[in-house]
């Protein structure tokens, strides 16, 4: 397990306000109470497999869910089944992100 490509919001935020451009992907499959953070794509977890010939692995990605468990599991699934280098989780998810934006 990659414990180490967990990254925090601040991380996630220093990364945004340098201009690095990560690819930002919004993995929940519902998106209600929380909304997306600015500029990510939606792409669901049910739907991840059919984009990934799509995703530039050549670019950061950080993915991120409600609470950052189905996100570090597909992160890996792109780490160690798809070869991904550059591919995070947002650690504690939307909600995280939510509660450091306060």
């Amino acid at each position: 397990m990659n414990y180490d490509k967990l990254i925090s919001p601040e991380q996630l935020q220093l990364m945004i306000e340098a201009k690095e451009e990560p690819i930002i992907i919004d993995i929940r499959e519902q998106i209600s109470f929380f909304k997306p953070i600015e500029g990510a794509e939606h792409i669901p977890a049910s739907q991840i497999n059919a984009y990934i010939s799509k995703l530039n692995k050549n670019k950061t990605i950080v993915l991120y869910c409600w609470h950052g468990v189905d996100s570090f599991f597909i992160m890996n699934m792109l780490r160690i089944d798809h070869g991904f280098e550059h591919v995070y989780s947002l650690k504690g998810g939307i909600e995280a992100w939510y509660k450091f934006k306060e």
